[in-house]
């Protein structure tokens, strides 16, 4: 079974962000989606989960595979 993280955690350890309280800003901010909607920081994401993200003049779409 997958294990579930918390989307502003994945972002920060997936280097979008460096640091996890940025990372939160963003999601707090609506510069990142998740399945096409504005979710908090605490949200959990699973494979399976497509992440819309918007920074520096530049949008990046995610899958996550695993």
């Amino acid at each position: 079974m997958a294990e579930v993280v918390r989307i502003d955690k994945w972002l920060w350890a997936a280097r979008f962000f460096k640091t996890r309280s940025l990372a939160a800003q963003a999601v707090s901010g609506g510069r990142v989606q998740l399945n096409g909607l504005r979710v908090k920081p605490a949200r959990s994401v699973k494979p399976g989960d497509e992440l819309e993200i918007h920074k520096s003049g530049f949008e990046y779409r995610v899958h996550i595979l695993c």
